[in-house]
């Protein structure tokens, strides 16, 4: 399990091949968190130049080329929102 480094609105830069000749050249801005998967965090990530959002692992993210608004990882930076509705909670299905 992983501490989830980056929240909503965050800009990152993948690392280099992370998608291979088919990777976004640039900066994405993260749009949502998703729920975990292999012990990985998630993110929607929607990159310049690209009208679709991409499905990114944490561990493809470059950590210092990306900015972070987090300081405190965890459920400390989850409870300093002013929502009190949790839209990493979510789930939508089809009909």
């Amino acid at each position: 399990m992983q501490n989830p480094r980056y929240q909503i609105g965050d800009t990152i830069v993948l690392k280099r091949g992370t998608f291979g000749n088919f990777g976004p050249s640039g900066a994405g801005r993260i749009v949502s968190r998703m729920p975990e998967a292999d012990g990985a965090t998630q993110y929607r990530v929607q990159f310049e130049g690209e009208n679709f959002e991409r499905r990114v692992v944490q561990p493809d993210i470059d950590v210092e080329a990306s900015t972070s608004k987090a300081r405190n990882i965890g459920f400390a930076a989850e409870s300093r929102s002013s929502s009190w509705i949790n839209l990493t909670m979510i789930t939508l299905r089809k009909r």
